[in-house]
C-alpha cells in the first residue's frame, strides 16, 4: 500500500460523541475515508455488508450495545466470522487480565487502549493494513500498562465472559444484589414485582454457576461477584 492509497473504515461505538472523535481524528488525513459509523452491532454488520466491496478496516468499540459495562465477547467472534478478509481494530477503556491474548487468539488484528492518541489510531491503521499486527500496549502479552485505561480492573477473560450471558434487567438486579439490597428493595428499586426479581436472582446463580438451592448463594454471589457489579453499576443506587 502506498500513502496515497484510499484506506476505507466502518467504526461502530455506542456512544456518539466518540463516533465524532473518529471523524475528526481523520478530517486531516485524505488517505483514511469513513464509510460509514453505526451505533449498535446490528446495524454496523449492516453498514459492512453493504459496503463490503470497499471496506479495509472496521474499527470496534469492545462494550457496546449497553449489554453490560463491560464487553460483549460474542460480538466480536460474530464479526470476525463474518468478515473474515477485513481488518479488525478493537479498542477498550477498560482493562482485563488476558484481553489481548483473547484478541490474538481470535485473530483481531490490531489492538487500542482508551487511552490512545490519534497519533497512535493513525499508526494503528496503516500497520494493519501494511499486514502488521499492532498491539502497543502488549507487554507479556497478558499484562497491559493500566495507565492508558479508564479503569485497572484485574477481572480476567473467562470472568467477563461468564458475565456476558447476563441480560440487561439481570445486570440490575445482580448489581443490586451486590449492594445487599432485599428482594423487596430491590423490586422497588426497579419498579418490578417481587416474583420477578426472584426469578432474576435464580437465573443469575444458574448463568454464574452458582445453585439457586444453595443455603449460602447469595454470600457466594457476593464473594466472587460482588466487587465487579458496585464497579461498574456503582451509579445504580
Amino acid at each position: 500500500m502506498t500513502k496515497n492509497e484510499k484506506i476505507n473504515i466502518a467504526i461502530v461505538d455506542d456512544a456518539k460523541l466518540t463516533l465524532l472523535g473518529w471523524s475528526d481524528t481523520f478530517k486531516d488525513h485524505a488517505h483514511i475515508y469513513i464509510v460509514g459509523t453505526a451505533l449498535n452491532k446490528e446495524a454496523f454488520w449492516d453498514l459492512c455488508n453493504k459496503n463490503i466491496d470497499i471496506l479495509d478496516v472496521l474499527i470496534l468499540d469492545k462494550n457496546i450495545d449497553g449489554k453490560t459495562q463491560f464487553d460483549d465477547f460474542s460480538y466480536i467472534e460474530e464479526t470476525r466470522r463474518r468478515f473474515p478478509e477485513q481488518k479488525i481494530i478493537v479498542y477498550t477503556w477498560d482493562y482485563y487480565i488476558g484481553h489481548i491474548d483473547y484478541l490474538r487468539q481470535h485473530k483481531i488484528n490490531g489492538y487500542l487502549p482508551g487511552k490512545s492518541d490519534p497519533k497512535i489510531m493513525l499508526e494503528a491503521i496503516n500497520s494493519v493494513m501494511a499486514g502488521i499486527p499492532y498491539f502497543p500496549n502488549d507487554k507479556d502479552s497478558a499484562v497491559a500498562d493500566k495507565s492508558m485505561y479508564g479503569s485497572g480492573n484485574e477481572f480476567d477473560v473467562e470472568f467477563i465472559k461468564l458475565i456476558s450471558d447476563l441480560s440487561p434487567a439481570q445486570n440490575k438486579v445482580a448489581a443490586l444484589l451486590a449492594y445487599d439490597m432485599q428482594n423487596r428493595q430491590i423490586a422497588d428499586k426497579l419498579n418490578v414485582s417481587v416474583k420477578a426479581v426472584e426469578k432474576h436472582i435464580s437465573s443469575i446463580y444458574v448463568s454464574l454457576d452458582i445453585s439457586p438451592k444453595e443455603v449460602h448463594a447469595r454470600s457466594m454471589f457476593n464473594r466472587y461477584y460482588g466487587d465487579y457489579f458496585r464497579q461498574k453499576f456503582s451509579g445504580l443506587l
